[in-house]
């Protein structure tokens, strides 16, 4: 299953390389970022690993911790949240 992190500017002091390192330690191995066009991550999750639902919230408290924008977006089977609600 896809999840799309749609964000419109990085936190300070962080490169996106540091972000996708932080993400896929948080992910673990249960999945892992695979790429994404400017302003979008996307990760691959392995669901026989670690149930979405449960990545969503890992992903959604990292965002969180680090200190993207308030505007930014957690896209996951076609549903989005924003990941400061």
């Amino acid at each position: 299953m896809d999840m799309f992190i749609h964000y419109t500017d990085l936190p300070q002091g962080l490169s996106l390389e540091d972000v996708v390192d932080g993400l896929n330690q948080v992910m673990d191995e249960g999945g892992f970022v695979n790429g994404g066009p400017a302003g979008r991550i996307d990760m691959e999750l392995e669901e026989e690993k670690l149930n979405p639902k449960l990545a969503q919230s890992a992903v959604k408290y990292y965002i969180q911790q680090v200190g993207f924008p308030r505007d930014t977006v957690i896209e996951l089977g076609g549903m989005s949240i924003n990941a400061y609600e």
